[in-house]
């Protein structure tokens, strides 16, 4: 079972006052007390308003606070930190399509927890499992191979690479949870295969076109079979296609340029178009490691 610590309505206090399970604290987001959803419209009205300051003290003095990645044995500091909880905490900020991209995170990475909107309905949170780090220079390490993921959303927000960051206590009715998640394992693993790019004097002939022919047949079919769960069906079709490119069947500029006409025009893909051509990049020039004959 999953529990950390909260911490009272005063954002000086760092001195943990009790612990939550996280599924008591998903209840708490889902059925909020009328209290917190009067605070929450004080805080909008500031903010119409345009009074930071008073925005501020009204998120800081009257909600509680937790450290979902940490429990510390006093004070809330790197130094006390007694043990990791396994959770990592994602942060989109001054979002447009907020509850699209709650949907569509949950729903693709079975390693999110949970996902809830800001009260404001332009932030989004969401909880992600992953092994319990022994110290912050791991926990850093595992949050930039999970940014990696994440970074080509709009609002991507790395402040939660500080594992012992406050998350204040918030509200979404439609909080998404799920009891059974996956864990993401990345690390140095994600580094040393998703960013390496090798230096391949490609020979194109772009008289062959028997065998380009044939790789956008690869490619047309790759994309039909996809209907959920994108990013791995995705990542094995472009290191192919990468293959392909490494033998001269084809250009990566015209696969790639393809691929992302391909992702533009997919219903499923369409949902993250940015984070989908990214992942498309990255896997042609991984792909290109491994020559593939037709």
């Amino acid at each position: 079972m999953i529990y950390f610590q909260f911490y009272p309505a005063k954002v000086k206090s760092n001195n943990p006052i009790g612990a939550v399970h996280l599924d008591y604290f998903i209840k708490s987001m889902k059925t909020p007390k009328p209290y917190v959803i009067d605070i929450f419209n004080q805080i909008a009205d500031a903010e119409i308003n345009g009074n930071k300051k008073l925005k501020a003290e009204l998120k800081q003095n009257n909600l509680y606070y937790f450290t979902p990645c940490v429990r510390v044995d006093s004070f809330r500091r790197y130094a006390n930190i007694r043990t990791f909880t396994g959770l990592m905490v994602l942060d989109f900020d001054h979002i447009d399509n907020a509850q699209e991209l709650k949907e569509h995170v949950f729903n693709e990475y079975k390693f999110i927890v949970a996902a809830w909107l800001s009260p404001s309905r332009k932030g989004l949170k969401a909880f992600v499992s992953i092994p319990i780090c022994t110290n912050t220079d791991e926990f850093k390490d595992r949050f930039k191979a999970l940014s990696n993921e994440f970074d080509c959303f709009d609002g991507f927000d790395c402040s939660p690479k500080n594992c012992v960051l406050p998350l204040f206590q918030s509200y979404d009715y439609d909080t998404l949870y799920r009891e059974e998640f996956e864990t993401f394992d990345g690390i140095q693993l994600d580094e040393k295969d998703f960013s390496v790019t090798p230096d391949y004097n490609f020979n194109f002939d772009a008289s062959n076109s028997k065998h380009k022919d044939r790789i956008i047949k690869i490619i047309d079919t790759g994309f039909f079979n996809i209907s959920d769960n994108g990013h791995p069906q995705l990542r094995a079709l472009c290191v192919s296609i990468g293959g392909y490119i490494a033998n001269g069947y084809i250009d990566k500029f015209e696969a790639l340029q393809y691929i992302n006409y391909k992702i533009q025009h997919h219903n499923y893909l369409k949902k993250g178009i940015r984070g989908y051509q990214k992942t498309a990049n990255q896997m042609l020039d991984y792909g290109t490691q491994k020559p593939l004959e037709l």
